[in-house]
């Protein structure tokens, strides 16, 4: 896939924060929020949420405030997963980590400033949803977020380190850290297009699917990327001691694996017409990124 539509998409999204940045009160850590959350990396959730809404011909810009959304609690994941208490990492997309240029506990007022944040564009007066699809957006970016989602995975991958765990262990912890956050993208984009339970159900785990296969391509970019390409810090999962598909299986048993599942997720798209030809193009682009 050509990076133009990851681009394109980026900077719509880098548009609208900073316009968002710029109606908050005056405060000091909005700078530190700004750093942690504009400029570099791929934003490929928001690409597969504006994806998803083509699927049901939703307007790209009713949009724009659950990408915000989604890229402000990413990108508080990411400061605190930096942080020396928890992977203890000093680059990220490119540039020094949040608590590297700011300190640890501007880093963490800062994240947690991003996660509120993101609940705040939600239920924003200007945003023009329907409240119950407000309350219904809050709920499932909350579930996705917390112990059961992102928080709860962080955790599981730091208490499994030099640890030995069994595959359906390990995917589920993968599933948790990384693939919730995904299924609230395409969940998320139903409740906007007024859809019922069942095809909510059905494209959460479209999206969770997804998201374990950016994790799996993620772990293949740690045993064989470059720093410099990925924009963070490599070759560091063996070091640690983290219980990766990897780890358990050997490189090429967890490639073939993360190939079948993307197989798995394009058999499902096709399925869904023209309309979803994006969303194919950015899960072919998953697997075999660099960065």
């Amino acid at each position: 896939m050509k990076k133009s539509l990851l681009d394109q998409n980026a900077k719509k999204v880098d548009i609208f924060l900073k316009k968002y940045f710029n109606k908050q009160p005056s405060s000091k850590l909005i700078f530190p929020m700004q750093y942690g959350s504009l400029g570099g990396g791929k934003k490929i959730r928001s690409s597969i949420i504006l994806a998803t809404g083509k699927l049901f011909n939703v307007n790209q810009n009713k949009l724009l405030n659950i990408c915000a959304a989604v890229e402000c609690i990413h990108s508080y994941s990411l400061i605190h997963d930096d942080l020396p208490c928890m992977d203890d990492d000093k680059i990220r997309r490119g540039k020094a980590a949040t608590h590297i240029k700011f300190g640890e506990s501007t880093a963490i007022l800062a994240g947690n400033s991003l996660l509120t944040l993101a609940f705040e564009m939600i239920v924003d007066k200007n945003y023009k949803i329907n409240n119950q699809s407000k309350v219904s957006l809050i709920n499932a970016l909350a579930f996705c977020s917390g112990h059961a989602g992102i928080a709860g995975g962080q955790y599981l991958d730091l208490s499994f380190e030099k640890k030995k765990k069994s595959i359906p262990t390990i995917l589920d912890m993968q599933r948790k850290k990384t693939g919730k956050l995904f299924n609230f993208c395409c969940y998320a984009v139903g409740i906007i297009a007024g859809k019922k339970s069942q095809e909510l159900k059905s494209l959460g785990q479209l999206g969770e699917d997804i998201g374990l296969l950016f994790q799996l391509a993620d772990d293949f970019i740690d045993i064989k990327g470059s720093n410099k390409i990925a924009g963070k810090s490599t070759k560091k999962d063996q070091k640690k001691g983290k219980s990766t598909l990897v780890k358990l299986m050997g490189y090429q048993k967890a490639y073939t694996y993360a190939d079948q599942l993307k197989k798995k997720i394009l058999s499902k798209l096709v399925k869904r017409g023209k309309k979803a030809k994006d969303l194919i193009k950015i899960v072919d682009f998953i697997l075999e990124r660099n960065y």
